[in-house]
């Protein structure tokens, strides 16, 4: 138990850390995933759902950390908020893989989707369709920078046939 615990404050402080600042720095991409999640197990605890991960084995990266782990934190609790509304028990995966000098991830979930337009929307700062229940439109649009600024990559979202959503980074 003792050995779990140090385990947790670790990963806690290193996501903390992670998201407070821009350094570049090595990551298994396994290992900080797993971390990640375990910052937000007491939220994930809360819920039936269940979180599938698909990563290449030993896949090691330099990257902005604090970039990543937001952008999983966001898409995670979007998921967990918005596209599991209503949903008894969703899942999510999320998959990441390496293809030359590039690293692909895949995130989605089997909630509920979204319409058309406002998925070519999303991105967009301000846009929301919760603006009555408090939100504020800016989630998706960090997300975005995150990806495009912190990662210098590219990020696009589209609907699952069977439903949910997929984000390809």
């Amino acid at each position: 138990n003792l050995s779990r615990a140090a385990d947790l404050v670790r990963s806690f402080k290193q996501v903390a850390v992670d998201q407070s600042s821009e350094n570049i720095r090595t990551v298994n991409v396994k290992t900080y995933v797993h971390d990640i999640l375990m910052s937000l197990r007491p939220q994930l605890k809360k819920v039936p759902h269940n979180i599938d991960l698909h990563l290449e084995k030993n896949l090691v990266i330099k990257c902005n950390a604090g970039a990543l782990s937001q952008i999983l934190t966001n898409l995670i609790m979007n998921s967990l908020i918005h596209g599991f509304e209503g949903v008894h028990k969703g899942t999510i995966q999320i998959n990441a893989r390496k293809s030359g000098d590039k690293i692909y991830l895949r995130y989605e979930d089997d909630g509920v989707g979204m319409p058309t337009d406002s998925i070519t929307r999303l991105f967009e700062p301000f846009y929301t369709t919760r603006r009555n229940t408090g939100g504020s439109g800016l989630g998706a649009h960090l997300i975005y920078n995150l990806v495009t600024q912190g990662l210098h990559g590219k990020i696009a979202v589209s609907n699952k046939v069977e439903g949910g959503l997929r984000f390809d980074i």
